[in-house]
This record gives structure tokens, sequence and C-alpha cells, in this order.
């Protein structure tokens, strides 16, 4: 063996896989070397026969831009619930002179589907008046000054407007939900009052059946959290009756307990 046919065996050894027999070329094969010969410098082609195949590629997958997966997970979240719950607070404003209460309240009820809602509510309307008259102003050492006051009346007032409620969600999948809501029942309220230049006292209870409209939005907080902040109407008259001892007639009595407010709570689903 030459030193040209002892090299030739040396890259066939390093170049094929082991265990490769190469087949007998025909003399076409030989005619047209394979594309996948090996050419060497200086050295004849070598046919080699071999099953090639391409290259797997990595899997192709379709990723959904943001927007679409944040609302596909809103969606999630909220599928789940089957109740919610939720606290607020904020202030009712009634017609006429009076001033403005502050309110707290607390609602829950179970979920129809994804965008209507049955359920119960409670509020707490508290309010309180006082009347006095400036006696006195003396100068304060740092300046200013202070004023000594007679206190003439004082009245607090406590509503309790307790309804079933329905409200509706149109809104489905998005972080910011508009919503509108109605509920009806019945209402409480508690007056007391008492004037000290006359001594006189006045404690009464009211009641009377009332209604209330609202339309606001929830802002997703976290899983099924959310922030709410609405603003409603209240319609209701509260009354009661009351025998005068000295005539014998008995009164009947009305409070129009209209206005607007504002509510604002946590809501939160299970």
């Amino acid at each position: 063996m030459n030193h040209r046919d002892a090299l030739i065996a040396a890259l066939a050894t390093v170049l094929l896989p082991s265990g490769f027999v190469p087949a007998k070329a025909s003399a076409a094969d030989l005619a047209s070397p394979s594309p996948f010969a090996l050419p060497v410098a200086g050295v004849s082609e070598i046919a080699v026969s071999t099953s090639w195949c391409p290259p797997a590629l990595g899997s192709i997958y379709y990723r959904p831009r943001h927007r679409y997966r944040e609302r596909e997970h809103f969606t999630e979240r909220n599928s789940h619930a089957t109740g919610f719950s939720q606290i607020h607070g904020g202030f009712f404003d009634p017609e006429g002179d009076l001033s403005s209460a502050a309110l707290f309240g607390f609602r829950a009820g179970g979920l129809i589907d994804d965008h209507v809602q049955l359920g119960l509510g409670l509020d707490w309307s508290h309010r309180s008046d006082r009347q006095s008259e400036v006696i006195s102003q003396e100068p304060l050492p740092g300046g200013g000054t202070s004023e000594v006051r007679r206190l003439l009346a004082r009245s607090s007032s406590n509503l309790f407007p307790m309804m079933a409620f329905l409200q509706i969600a149109p809104g489905g999948g998005l972080p910011v939900v508009p919503y509108f809501g109605i509920g009806g029942g019945y209402e409480v309220l508690f007056l007391s009052a008492e004037d000290f230049q006359t001594h006189e006292k006045f404690d009464g209870t009211f009641g009377g059946w009332g209604w209330q409209g609202w339309a606001g939005a929830a802002l997703l907080l976290s899983g099924a959290s959310k922030l709410a902040a609405e603003v409603f109407v209240n319609r209701s008259e509260v009354e009661r009756d009351v025998d005068d001892p000295a005539s014998g007639e008995t009164f009947h009595q009305v409070v129009n307990m209209d206005g607007v407010g504002l509510r604002v709570g946590l809501n939160w689903g299970f």
C-alpha cells in the first residue's frame, strides 16, 4: 500500500461513523459523484451514501399581546367567584337646608352571571348639628382671638336604608368596569334634639319605604378585589303617628329624605 492509499484509509476511518459499511458504487455513481462526497485537497473523491434529514426546528408558538393576556386573566379570576361583599364610606346630602351626613355601609350578594348581581345592602347615614351664640371674644397671647360660645340647641339624625338590589355590569374583561344598580326597601330614621333654652327634648323614630339608584365604576386591584366608586340618589319619605295628650288628636308626621350622595369602597368576590 502506497502512501496515498494509507492517507485515504485514515481519513475514511476518522470521518465515517463506526460500523459504517459503504455500499458498492455502480459505474454511473462513479461517473457522477454524490453531492455529499468529501473533497480532500490532493486526494481522490470518496462517494459516501448516507441518510440525511434537515435539523428539527424548535417549537413555534403564539404568545398573545400583553393587553389580551391581562384581559383573559381578569376574566378567569372573576369567573370562579360566586358571591361578593363590599364595605364603603362616603356622604349623603339631603335636600333642603340640612347639612351633609357621613355615610358607612355594607353589601353582600351572589352572582347570577358575570354581568348581573343580586344582594342586600345596609347603610348608616349620621348627621349632627349644633346652634350656638358668641358671648365674648378674648385675644390670645400668641395672636388671634378666642370665642366663648353658649350652646343653644343640638340635634342628631341616623338614617338606616335597608334594601335588596340588582346591579348590572355591562362591560366584561376590562380593568375598569362600569356598573349600574337599583334597590328598594325600608328606611328607618332616628331623630333626637334638645333645646337648652326651653329645656325641651325631642326623640322620634320614623319609617317608610324608599328606593335608590346608582352608577359607578370598579377598578381591579388584585385577585377578585376591586375599588368601587359610585354616585347615588335616595328617594324616600319616613313617617310616624303621634298622639297629642292635650287634645287627644293623632298627628301624622312625615320627613322627606330625598337627596344625593357618594360612596367609595372595597369590593371582593368569594
